[in-house]
């Protein structure tokens, strides 16, 4: 008996023969809970239905993981050799041309610095309408 169990029993002998009433035996038996008895039998059915895989599950599972795993390293590392390649290659032809030749300065580049000076030249003219119009406006006001 739990030291609970035995002051309550002691209690009960107490005020048992105060009260007269009939004596309640508290042995632990009894359902403190205020669900249902269908509840409790749902409950216990849903704790019996495991989601935990076993053992054998778990292992077979690994394995796939590893082999995936396995697959993706390996395309993986396919792919980065066939990039290297490619780089490899990319570079080796631009070694084999040469370094003095006046085409590899790129059309891309000669527009860049076209675009650039005829915006330079827009940005100088914009300045000088500026400044006219400031002029123009100061003398007004003189």
């Amino acid at each position: 008996m739990g030291k609970n169990q035995a002051y309550k029993a002691m209690q009960r002998a107490r005020l048992g023969s105060a009260s007269g009433g009939p004596d309640e035996v508290e042995d632990g038996m009894m359902d403190g809970s205020f669900h249902s008895p269908e509840w409790h039998a749902a409950r216990l059915a849903s704790l019996k239905t495991s989601h935990t895989v076993t053992w054998e599950e778990y292992k077979k599972k690994q394995k796939e993981d590893e082999m995936k795993k396995g697959e993706l390293e390996a395309d993986k590392d396919r792919m980065m050799r066939e990039y290297r390649a490619q780089l490899d290659a990319e570079r080796a032809k631009k070694l084999a041309h040469g370094r003095n030749h006046s085409s590899s300065m790129s059309s891309h580049k000669k527009e860049r610095k076209r675009l650039q000076a005829s915006q330079k030249q827009e940005e100088k003219a914009f300045q000088e309408e500026i400044r006219y119009k400031l002029f123009k406006f100061i003398f007004r006001l003189l």
